[in-house]
């Protein structure tokens, strides 16, 4: 700092004021290089600020005790070398969500369910954003198939108090919620995520998102077709195909039933491949448009799909 100033003074400043709690320092250098310093003592009451380094209004704050019962961080809120990666997907998420839900407008307690919820990280996640954030009046579902993670993630719950959030023991096909505003499905395995957009359509949710995992249901009815191009006859390319054509079927049958939609990178790709998002926002628009049926029957016909599994459990 002391280098940088001598550098500064005088050959690009000729005058500098230095600011204190008692008096303010005037340096002043006249143009034949001679310095003068001039004291001032200040009359009014100046406070010291020893915050130097403002903290930053953090998303998600590490520093809240179920990070560290989640397995995120040490007893002292420091993100473990290991979970970084997973934190800063976790805090991506976040940023995404708040800027779905920050413009909408809820009549009181907003019900959301999390689909598939596993260990609970983003479930956390969305509490800690919508109740300290955004200071909403919550009911979380977190939806969660195996025994021994909704009886772990419901004691951390317990014993953080945190008010409005819960995990639920069922399979995604059979939860069906009385209310249900916001659906959240990420990474849903295979056809799962088509279980979890059909429930938030059937509800009536206004916000659907979902970040789709497997994709094996569309591309095995692709091999079984026979139907190969200049793509399709390469395994990997072949993959990537049915990942686009299923998330693409998705995205369309959410446009039959009123919603809009939108395709977005969930985080970069060197942190998981599985980086999509599909959000879906519900509108007043009219809905079950024919000519949407016609976009999907198109697709399915020039890659030999004889049903897409969402089409199936929507009776479409």
């Amino acid at each position: 700092m002391l280098d940088m100033l001598k550098e500064m003074l005088p050959n690009r400043f000729l005058n500098a004021v230095l600011f204190t709690v008692d008096e303010d320092v005037t340096l002043l250098v006249s143009s034949k290089g001679k310095a003068t310093l001039q004291t001032k003592k200040v009359q009014e009451c100046r406070e010291q600020n020893l915050e130097h380094d403002k903290q930053k209004a953090r998303l998600i704050n590490p520093a809240n005790p179920w990070w560290y019962q989640l397995g995120l961080t040490t007893r002292e809120g420091k993100i473990t070398a290991d979970m970084q990666h997973k934190f800063k997907q976790i805090y991506k998420y976040a940023e995404i969500v708040e800027s779905l839900i920050k413009p909408m407008k809820f009549d009181g307690t907003v019900h959301i369910a999390d689909m598939g919820a596993g260990k609970g990280y983003l479930t956390f996640a969305l509490h800690e954003l919508l109740t300290q954030r955004l200071n909403l009046a919550v009911d979380i579902k977190g939806v969660e198939i195996r025994p021994d993670l909704v009886l772990k993630i419901n004691e951390i719950i317990k014993a953080d108090n945190l008010k409005g959030l819960e995990f639920v023991e069922s399979s995604i096909e059979a939860y069906h919620p009385e209310k249900l505003d916001v659906l959240i499905a990420l990474h849903a395995c295979n056809t799962a995520t088509d279980d979890a957009i059909a429930s938030g359509i059937k509800a009536g949710a206004e916000l659907i998102v979902c970040a789709p995992c497997c994709h094996k249901q569309i591309r095995q009815e692709m091999e079984r077709s026979g139907k190969v191009d200049a793509i399709t006859r390469y395994g990997i390319f072949l993959e990537r195909q049915a990942v686009m054509i299923t998330d693409t079927i998705r995205a369309l049958i959410l446009e039959y039933f009123g919603y809009k939609t939108q395709v977005m990178e969930f985080i970069e790709m060197e942190h998981t491949p599985k980086n999509v998002l599909l959000v879906g926002r519900k509108t007043s628009k009219n809905v079950k448009e024919p000519k949407i049926l016609q976009q999907i029957a198109d697709l399915k016909a020039q890659y030999g799909i004889g049903q897409h599994y969402l089409e199936t459990i929507l009776d479409l």
